[in-house]
């Protein structure tokens, strides 16, 4: 007896390497990673959801969200640390570090739209995610905008 006649199993799906979105967004992380776009393989259309795994210290570029970012922990140890644009000179924006914090399986949290960050795992440790990015108003995924940085004093936007 199948209690939802709308559930099939052509509605699982299972997540491997997604060699076109990693190549789109290889320059955005430093170190190994895996990505998975989860919100095209199972036709979601309403939010956009990524599956990230990150290796022996792999992280993301330094960079924000025009919408909030939900991150719930599946796997490993890693780390969120938020920071603080302090000052705008043209190209060169100076930061400082505001918020660093371990996150671990089962821990959820959420980014608040524009809040500069960055996340990956702990040093030999792998750590997985998956990510729920908010859309915009015109009902699109809103944009990520990087930056190279030195993690700890400036950050220049990646054009």
């Amino acid at each position: 007896m199948n209690a939802n006649p709308k559930m099939q199993k052509e509605n699982f799906y299972k997540i491997k390497v997604d060699k076109s979105l990693l190549a789109q967004k290889r320059n955005y992380f430093l170190g190994s990673v895996i990505l998975h776009d989860i919100s095209k393989n199972i036709g979601i259309k309403d939010q956009m959801v990524y599956y990230a795994e990150f290796k022996n210290g792999a992280k993301t570029k330094l960079h924000h969200h025009e919408g909030s970012q939900v991150l719930m922990v599946t796997r490993g140890t890693g780390t969120l640390v938020l920071y603080e644009k302090v000052k705008v000179d043209g190209k060169i924006t100076q930061i400082k570090q505001e918020t660093r914090m371990a996150l671990k399986v089962g821990d959820m949290v959420c980014i608040p739209q524009n809040t500069l960050h960055w996340h990956g795992a702990t040093r030999g440790k792998i750590f997985a995610h998956v990510a729920f990015n908010g859309f915009s108003a015109q009902r699109k995924e809103a944009r990520t905008i990087w930056y190279d940085s030195n993690f700890k004093s400036v950050a220049v936007k990646i054009p």
